[in-house]
């Protein structure tokens, strides 16, 4: 069950200025694009708001695609995900009043937002069974499958890409398109590398809006942001669903990565072959 608005509990969840909160947006070649970004914040139940701060692919995508995912997880394992339209920037104004006075900009003496952007919110819908059995069923297995990978040579992904994405305690979230258009933001828990080159989840993650998983193949990206904070991106292609142990999984073949935070944030750093 989807609303048209943010209810008091999903705009105290993005009020947390330090909550994991991700933005997904896409190219127009359809390519999802996810990352965090911190700084999302409410504004009316109608409006989120957000700085550009580091974000170039992103806001190079909402100049030719406005639809917008964004998603939020608190740390007692409540998430919403949300579709919405990109308003615009402001370089001065009421949005960029509020998010400069939040102690994420007003006690940084070297950095600030360049401009505030405006998401008019769509649709939101709560991401349920966060810790439900099979969810928590998908976790342990996925987690035990990543023992070891960390340490294997091969593959695309970097090695501290990886270690990132075999972390129990990290905020992951994966990003697909949906039938109208939207490039949806998703929280995934599970997701998990079964080597360097792809990364395993539980497809239920994939459920949104009430629409069932897509059939494979398609494009997906994926991001995950620990507590040191590290964020990295990857994207790719859902080649198949897998069965295991009663466990649907899906499985993401790793064709791009990118680091998601400074000092590179943007940055190509994937093992491509010589």
């Amino acid at each position: 069950m989807s609303d048209l608005n943010m209810d008091k509990r999903v705009m105290k969840a993005f009020e947390g200025e330090f909550t994991p909160k991700f933005l997904a947006t896409a190219d127009p070649a359809g390519t999802p694009n996810i990352v965090p970004v911190i700084s999302l914040m409410p504004w009316d139940p109608a409006t989120l708001i957000f700085a550009e701060l580091m974000i170039w692919k992103t806001k190079k995508n909402l100049e030719t695609n406005g639809k917008v995912g964004v998603s939020v997880l608190t740390a007692d394992m409540n998430a919403w995900t949300l579709k919405g339209v990109f308003e615009g920037f402001e370089r001065t104004g009421p949005w960029f009043d509020k998010l400069s006075m939040t102690d994420m900009f007003r006690y940084n003496a070297y950095t600030g937002p360049r401009n505030a952007g405006g998401i008019h919110v769509e649709e939101v819908a709560r991401v349920r069974g966060m810790i439900a059995p099979p969810r928590v069923a998908e976790l342990a297995f996925a987690s035990l499958a990543a023992v070891g990978v960390k340490n294997r040579p091969e593959g695309i992904m970097p090695p501290q890409v990886t270690e990132k994405f075999s972390r129990m305690k990290a905020a992951k979230f994966v990003s697909i398109l949906d039938p109208d258009g939207f490039p949806l933001a998703l929280p995934a828990l599970s997701l998990f590398p079964a080597d360097n080159g792809t990364l395993e989840f539980g497809a239920g993650a994939l459920r949104a809006f009430g629409a069932e998983p897509p059939a494979p193949p398609f494009k997906a990206a994926a991001a995950v942001i620990t507590f040191d904070p590290v964020a990295y991106q990857v994207k790719g292609t859902v080649t198949e669903y897998a069965h295991r142990l009663g466990v649907r999984i899906a499985r993401l073949r790793v064709e791009e990565v990118y680091s998601a935070s400074p000092p590179l944030p943007g940055k190509r750093i994937d093992r491509r072959p010589a």
